[in-house]
């Protein structure tokens, strides 16, 4: 069983979509949130939910944002920076959730390496459409 609670943060309803899609293939995941930003929604308003997300007890939490430079993850990298506690990754895709969801591990150096590795590995262009583009 994983050691972390993940929270997805986002741009609208893409975190709760993507949470939604691992739990497809993974079944029911424990201790995964979603926090979409609201096009109504203050930055503060933002933080608040997301730290509600995140939780006050002493576990590891691993924010997986949409998008570098958007407001979740400017926020999400607030936090972190005042909680070692909490780590915050830009860039999430379904690859690198599903193996997040599934880690046995601790959320160390090593797991946060192999999850970049698995969101760039997950990020490919067919034969097909590489061999049209070098023509």
């Amino acid at each position: 069983m994983r050691s972390f609670r993940i929270v997805v943060a986002g741009h609208g309803t893409l975190p709760a979509a993507l949470l939604a899609t691992a739990e497809l293939i993974c079944g029911e995941i424990p201790d995964l949130a979603a926090v979409g930003l609201e096009p109504t929604e203050t930055p503060d308003h933002y933080a608040e939910s997301l730290r509600a997300a995140i939780g006050r007890d002493h576990r590891r939490v691993l924010v997986l944002c949409d998008l570098l430079g958007g407001t979740p993850f400017n926020v999400a990298s607030a936090i972190a920076r005042r909680s070692p506690r909490v780590v915050c990754i830009a860039g999430v895709n379904l690859p690198m959730l599903v193996e997040a969801s599934l880690a046995t591990t601790p959320l160390d150096d090593e797991l946060i390496e192999q999850l970049l590795d698995v969101g760039r590995a997950g990020i490919a262009e067919t034969e097909r459409h590489r061999a049209r583009r070098v023509s």
